[in-house]
C-alpha cells in the first residue's frame, strides 16, 4: 500500500495516528513521513487535526485500509487544482463499484443511499447534491473546510461535511470510484451503531438550522 501512494505529487504529506500499537508509528517514522499521534479520539478528531496541521491550500483524505483506490488520490488533487471546492470519490454513481455490489442483501449501500437522500431533501440546493455520504476518500480546499465550521469528532464527520456543504452551498464534485477489499476484513464501524450516530447527527443539524 505505501509504495502505491503518490507521495511526490503533494507539497505536504502527513499521517494522523490514532495511538496505534501495531508498529504503524514506527513504520512511518522510518519512512521519514511526518506522523502525529492524535490528541483526541475519533475519526473526526483526526481529520480536524489534519486540517489544523495543513499548510497548503487543500487536503486530500485517504484511509489505508485497502478499500480505497490510491489512483483516485491524483484525480481528487486534479479537481482541487482546477478550482473545485469539495471532491468526493463516490461508490454510488454510474461506473462505481461498491463492496456490497456482489451481494443480494446490501444494507450498507442502501443505508448510505438513504442518508444521502435525507441530506438532499433537507438541504440540497439547485444542482448541489450528494450520493455517497460516508466514503472517506475525498478532498476539500482549506477555505471551504473553514466555511463549514466542522465539529463532529466521531465517525459522523464525513456525513457532516456533505450536510454542511449542502447547507452553505459549497459545491460537491463527485466521480466514480472502485471499492476494494479491506486488508483486515470488515470495517470497525458496526452498522447499527453507525446508523444511530448518523441519525443523531441529522437531528443536531436540523436543530442547528441553515447556519
Amino acid at each position: 500500500m505505501f509504495a502505491s501512494l503518490p507521495w511526490d505529487h503533494f507539497e505536504q504529506v502527513l499521517v494522523i495516528d490514532g495511538n496505534s500499537t501495531d508498529g504503524t508509528f514506527e513504520f512511518f517514522e522510518e519512512k521519514k513521513v511526518p506522523i502525529f499521534r492524535q490528541a483526541k479520539r475519533g475519526l473526526g478528531a483526526a481529520m480536524i487535526e489534519a486540517r489544523q496541521r495543513c499548510t497548503t491550500d487543500g487536503l486530500v483524505f485517504f484511509h489505508p485500509d485497502g478499500n480505497e483506490d490510491p489512483q483516485d488520490i491524483l484525480v481528487i488533487r486534479s479537481f482541487l487544482a482546477t478550482g473545485r471546492d469539495f471532491v468526493v470519490a463516490s461508490r454510488m454513481v454510474y461506473g462505481a463499484i461498491n463492496e456490497d455490489d456482489h451481494k443480494a442483501f446490501r444494507p450498507r449501500k442502501w443505508a448510505n443511499r438513504g442518508f444521502a437522500t435525507i441530506a438532499n431533501i433537507l438541504w440540497g440546493y439547485g444542482n448541489n447534491r450528494t450520493s455517497d455520504v460516508t466514503n472517506g476518500l475525498r478532498g476539500i480546499r482549506c477555505e471551504a473546510w473553514d466555511r463549514l465550521n466542522l465539529d463532529s469528532e466521531d465517525l459522523t464527520l464525513d456525513y457532516q461535511m456533505v450536510i454542511r456543504a449542502l447547507k452553505y452551498r459549497v459545491m460537491i464534485t463527485e466521480f466514480p470510484t472502485r471499492e476494494g477489499q479491506r486488508l483486515d476484513g470488515a470495517t470497525n464501524f458496526a452498522s447499527w451503531s453507525t446508523g444511530v450516530a448518523e441519525l443523531k447527527l441529522i437531528w443536531r443539524e436540523i436543530l442547528r438550522g441553515r447556519k
